[in-house]
Formats: C-alpha cells, structure tokens, sequence
C-alpha cells in the first residue's frame, strides 16, 4: 500500500518467484517494478532489490514452463520505480 520498509513482497535468499493470476487473459506491453529509494532504507542502501529478474506468460498456473517475456535488470541507481517493455 505504501513504500515504507517491510510493506513489500519479502524473499528469503538471493531467488525467488512470484506467480500473478489475473482474472482474464491479457497481452501485456510493460512491467514496472517499484523499491524503496535509498533515502527510506533504514540502512541507506537498497541492496535488497532485485536486480536481475525475468518474466513469464503462462496460460495457466499450473504450467510448467511458460513464454519468456524478456529478462531484465533493476537499476539501483534509477528512479525507485522502473518500466520495463515486453521484449517478445
């Protein structure tokens, strides 16, 4: 709801992956993804963002292995929210 530290969707260790069910099929054109700026970070550094990340399309969530929509990098040092275009 906000972007203060530990409103957010936490990952334990260096992976992880999170699944999106939307109620209709869409066809999307960009992703964003928003991290608290280093300004809010208790420690003054944002080293807990994701830095490299992927997206995929599935058809169901069940799918095993889904449509690379393209593979990404967050940059630290970029603005705390960042778009990202589907690249297929």
């Amino acid at each position: 709801p906000d972007m203060y530290p530990g409103n957010c969707w936490a990952f334990r260790g260096s992976q992880g992956y999170l699944v999106v069910r939307l109620s209709m099929k869409i066809y999307p054109t960009a992703f964003t993804m928003e991290h608290i700026p280093k300004t809010l970070s208790p420690t003054g550094n944002i080293t807990s963002a994701p830095r490299n990340f992927s997206v995929y399309g599935l058809d169901h969530e069940y799918q095993e292995e889904g449509t690379l929509l393209g593979q990404y990098v967050y940059d630290e040092g970029g603005e705390p929210l960042q778009m990202f275009p589907v690249m297929v």
